[in-house]
């Protein structure tokens, strides 16, 4: 049987010390913005040394440069992701009622056509909002084609790595773990 008493230490420090031991460790979640894209996957390269897993990782960006080995989901404005989607409706539903009802009329298909993109573009918005409101201080940043980090960081290592981060890379702004950037209430 497990005891939650360390040698030489109290109760909590042995609870503590059984959750990283036998169980996952405690993450906090920091945020890392780069001006310059290159610059930020040279940042992630240096996380990844410091022994951050590549899971823990993830880069947003309208431009992901190449060679980024962890995973990256390229930002869009709202525009540019709720078009294509309710174009895709547009045109696959039709389709697919034509397909289904072979004497379909034109007003059956224009209806179809309708709530095609209609349900294309609540479908991106709801991806799209969830998305944007992850990173919602820094909307212009993303707009302006600057990259953030989003790395998962043991707490007993936060604040280690950002120190190396903000003495190694002066280029890039460590947020910390408020995309806002603000600093935590005392």
């Amino acid at each position: 049987m497990l005891s939650l008493r360390a040698s030489g230490h109290g109760t909590l420090f042995g609870a503590a010390n059984l959750i990283c031991n036998y169980g996952t460790p405690m993450t906090t979640t920091i945020y890392i913005r780069a001006r310059n894209p290159d610059n930020g996957a040279r940042v992630v390269e240096e996380l990844l040394a410091l022994g951050i897993p590549r899971e823990r990782l993830e880069v947003h960006g309208r431009r992901i440069p190449a060679g980024v080995s962890v995973p990256a989901k390229r930002w869009r404005a709202p525009a540019a992701t709720l078009l294509p989607a309710a174009l895709v409706g547009a045109v696959a539903l039709p389709l697919l009622g034509a397909l289904l009802l072979a004497g379909s009329d034109v007003r059956t298909l224009l209806l179809l056509a309708l709530l095609g993109a209609g349900a294309g573009a609540v479908w991106a918005r709801n991806r799209l909002q969830a998305t944007h409101e992850q990173f919602g201080a820094q909307q212009q940043a993303l707009r302006r084609g600057e990259l953030m980090i989003v790395a998962d960081v043991d707490q007993a290592d936060v604040q280690r790595v950002e120190n190396h981060i903000a003495t190694r890379h002066p280029e890039v702004l460590v947020l910390g773990p408020d995309p806002g950037g603000s600093p935590p209430f005392p």
